[in-house]
C-alpha cells in the first residue's frame, strides 16, 4: 500500500510539472479584409468573394522569392479565371514600388497594398506566402516560402474546391 500512495504521489507531482499544453488551433478564416488595389482607385475586400475560393499570395516588391513566384500566380489566375477570386497582397505600403514590380515581372493579377496588417492577423512571417480559403473563406492550404512547383501544387489543392 505504502509503495502505491508513493507512486501516486509521484504521479501527481510529475503532473503539476507537466507544462500546459496548447489549445488547439481555431481554423483561420479570411475575416472581412480591405486592401487597397495598385491600378485602380478602390477597395478590395474580402466580403465581396463570399461563396468563391481566394488564394491571396502575400509579397513584397522588394523580395526576389517572390518575383520568382510571380508566374505562377499569373498563370493560376489564367488557368481559373472568375472560378477563384486571386490577389497578389503586398506588404508596401505605397503602391509605386508594387506597380513596379508588377511591370517588370509581367504580374497581371490583381495587386494589392499596405497588407501587413492582414498578413499579420493571419500569422505570415515570411514571404511569399501563398493560402487558399475555401467557398467559407477558411484556410485550406498554406504554402511558405518560393516553391518552383508552386502552380502544380496549388492546382491540386484548387481544383478540390472548384470540381
Amino acid at each position: 500500500m505504502k509503495k502505491l500512495v508513493s507512486l501516486l504521489a509521484v504521479a501527481l507531482v510529475a503532473a503539476a510539472c507537466m507544462p500546459k499544453l496548447p489549445d488547439l488551433p481555431e481554423v483561420v478564416t479570411l475575416k472581412s479584409a480591405e486592401l487597397p488595389v495598385v491600378e485602380e482607385d478602390v477597395m478590395w475586400k474580402s466580403d465581396n468573394y463570399n461563396g468563391k475560393p481566394v488564394l491571396v499570395v502575400f509579397m513584397g516588391s522588394w523580395c526576389p522569392w517572390c518575383k520568382k513566384t510571380m508566374p505562377a500566380v499569373v498563370a493560376l489566375k489564367e488557368k481559373y479565371g472568375d472560378q477563384v477570386e486571386i490577389v497578389g497582397a503586398f506588404m508596401d505600403a505605397t503602391p509605386g514600388p508594387v506597380r513596379d514590380a508588377a511591370k517588370e515581372h509581367g504580374f497581371t493579377v490583381k495587386a494589392l497594398y499596405n497588407a501587413g496588417e492582414m498578413a499579420e492577423g493571419l500569422g505570415v512571417q515570411g514571404l511569399p506566402h501563398t493560402m487558399l480559403f475555401d467557398q467559407k473563406h477558411q484556410v485550406v492550404k498554406v504554402w511558405e516560402g518560393y516553391r518552383p512547383d508552386m502552380e502544380e501544387q496549388v492546382t491540386l489543392e484548387i481544383d478540390k474546391l472548384v470540381k
